[in-house]
């Protein structure tokens, strides 16, 4: 049996026809076979109430199956109804007999368009991203724990890695006015001197004195770098500065920078950066990885 694996809305189930068609091999959809069994309507996406159960109605069609070879598509990891993403047991991939596991990856931002398009449904971009890297790194438990073979699809070719599953996050300071004018969704471009040089996902918001705390997160749709007088053109509807401000800031530079904010979260609670293990405060940025969690946090879509 060939798994295929990934996050709702990231075409796994396209991807795992056209595999059928191309090995000649019969087709099964992981949620449809529990249903059958269950004999009963269930979501295969939203929160699951039974994760534990629907799995083993799974293992029981599995068993009945006349095919020897077969391509089953399903999830690793389920979001459950504390909309927590938990990972499907062990035990339950253990008694399937699998040869080998394809986990199918796209950006978080086509994700999100996808499962707008098709279920009507506007999903956190930072709780996709952390669904997608939560089933990738159980694929490569799965993999490596059963001794079988891992192939990453994206945009339906294997890769050996994706930058947008590698890719880390920054703590930058920012004056308190700022930060809360990015929360607010007035402010979507952070200017900046200069920029990170890896690629980043998202940016945490250490508002600086007399706050001290890091009170949100925004996700970086860009990374923009031009002549300066370009760059206020091109952003200055949401700069949430003044030009006047802008030109001080810029007054000895040619080139100007700037992340392009998307999605922003305030955090219920803010973040003491001790607390994280960071006993300085940044003068520019550092690199972090992942700090918050997301059942702590207060959705805000700064797109509108």
């Amino acid at each position: 049996m060939q798994l295929i694996c990934g996050v709702h809305g990231v075409g796994k189930t396209v991807f795992a026809k056209k595999l059928c068609q191309k090995l000649l091999l019969e087709y099964y959809s992981a949620s449809e076979l529990i249903k059958k069994m269950a004999k009963r309507e269930i979501s295969d996406y939203k929160n699951v109430q039974h994760i534990s159960d629907n799995q083993k109605l799974l293992l029981e069609a599995l068993s009945e199956m006349k095919d020897a070879q077969y391509i089953l598509d399903g999830h690793l990891c389920l979001m459950n109804k504390q909309n927590k993403i938990e990972r499907i047991s062990y035990d339950i991939f253990q008694a399937m007999k699998i040869e080998s596991i394809y986990i199918i990856v796209d950006a978080p931002e086509k994700i999100q368009h996808r499962l707008r398009n098709r279920d009507n449904e506007i999903w956190n971009l930072g709780f996709i991203a952390s669904f997608q890297q939560e089933e990738f790194a159980y694929a490569e438990y799965l993999a490596e724990k059963m001794n079988i073979p891992l192939k990453i699809i994206y945009d339906n070719k294997e890769v050996t890695k994706c930058a947008f599953l590698e890719k880390e996050n920054i703590i930058l300071p920012i004056k308190p006015v700022f930060a809360e004018k990015i929360l607010s969704g007035e402010k979507k471009y952070e200017y900046r001197k200069r920029l990170c040089k890896k690629e980043i996902n998202k940016i945490y918001i250490y508002a600086t004195a007399p706050v001290k705390m890091i009170i949100g997160e925004v996700w970086v749709v860009d990374k923009l770098s031009m002549d300066k007088e370009k760059l206020w053109q091109e952003t200055q509807k949401y700069a949430g500065i003044t030009k006047e401000f802008y030109d001080q800031y810029f007054e000895y530079q040619d080139c100007a920078c700037a992340y392009r904010i998307g999605e922003v979260r305030r955090y219920r609670f803010p973040v003491a950066l001790d607390s994280i293990g960071i006993e300085y405060v940044p003068q520019s940025f550092i690199y972090v990885g992942e700090i918050g969690d997301v059942t702590t946090l207060v959705p805000r879509d700064s797109s509108k």
